[in-house]
């Protein structure tokens, strides 16, 4: 999987989406009393508090492994990371929908938790084990990037994947506004989302795949070499539809903490695919946006932030 440079064409308020109560809470500068951490009556107790669970792939939460661990949300609620250290400090830090956090190299353990329940008890997804800068199995993980991709867009990692599009219910690029710009000869090629909902851009060149996101107002540059002999096919697909529910962690009879699991994944769709070789567009399914157009994008000042 290969993390490229999404770069947001206008900006996105943090906590977009999330619940009012959170809302409320954050301009009171009272969000972290919605959540179990250092403080609280009931942290530090020799008797832990009465957890419940909840499914983190039902609420879009996934951990990334590259340069750093990073934890994402890609839900529509609020969450919450509580970050325990060797040293024996603590953090808790807010995960608002659409936001991500970097989690410090050095030694930790991380509870990923949403709100508490309205009878007080602390709700937890399932934690992230940080040892010498890498990520490490645990009893009731996070999911992977992969396995969050993996159930919520077709790729290549997917149980239902045959190759390519073939099966997938097709989308209209043009009303859903999704575009691409490439020049001929170009060492660019890029996939723009104006509309509001995240898409997947799958990539393979050669024999080698990666994955990316492009959010809602972003766009995705790939690296191309007009060059190359090999053809760089961009495929975009969206959210699947219609999947069931899985089941998060829970405690059986005997007070053992078991992981949950991933629903079934909905039916795949996607809106087409472009291939480029030799510098040159071989095929296109996808709307191309004039590179004259993108250039006015940016002369009416909307933000760029990198991801």
């Amino acid at each position: 999987m290969v993390a490229t440079n999404a770069v947001r064409e206008q900006s996105v308020g943090p906590g977009l989406g999330g619940a009012v109560a959170d809302d409320a809470a954050a301009r009171d500068g009272r969000w972290d009393d919605l959540y179990w951490g250092p403080g609280d009556p009931d942290f530090g107790t020799t008797t832990p508090p009465r957890f419940t669970f909840a499914d983190p792939h039902e609420a879009g939460l996934f951990h990334a492994d590259d340069e750093h661990v990073s934890i994402h949300n890609r839900g529509a609620g609020p969450a919450a990371a509580l970050i325990f250290f060797v040293d024996g400090r603590v953090e808790l830090r807010r995960l608002g929908p659409g936001e991500m956090i970097i989690l410090p190299d050095e030694d930790s353990f991380t509870y990923v938790q949403a709100p508490r329940r309205a009878d007080g008890r602390p709700v937890v997804y399932g934690g992230v084990w940080v040892e010498q800068g890498k990520a490490r199995p645990v009893t009731i993980p996070i999911p992977t990037e992969r396995e969050f991709l993996a159930q919520r867009y077709l790729t290549p990692w997917s149980t239902d994947w045959v190759g390519g599009l073939a099966g997938c219910r097709l989308r209209d690029p043009a009303e859903d506004r999704i575009s691409y710009q490439y020049r001929s000869g170009g060492t660019t090629f890029t996939v723009r989302n104006a509309g509001d909902s995240w898409v997947a851009v799958v990539h393979r060149a050669g024999t080698e795949y990666s994955v990316v996101e492009c959010g809602p107002r972003e766009r995705v540059d790939f690296p191309v070499s007009p060059h190359s002999a090999q053809s760089d096919v961009f495929s975009v697909v969206g959210q699947r539809q219609t999947g069931s529910p899985g089941r998060g962690p829970y405690v059986s009879a005997s007070g053992t903490v078991h992981p949950g699991w991933a629903g079934r994944p909905g039916a795949a769709t996607a809106y087409g695919s472009v291939v480029v070789m030799l510098g040159s567009l071989v095929y296109s399914a996808l709307p191309k946006r004039n590179l004259y157009v993108a250039f006015s994008d940016r002369r009416r000042g909307c933000s760029r932030v990198h991801r």
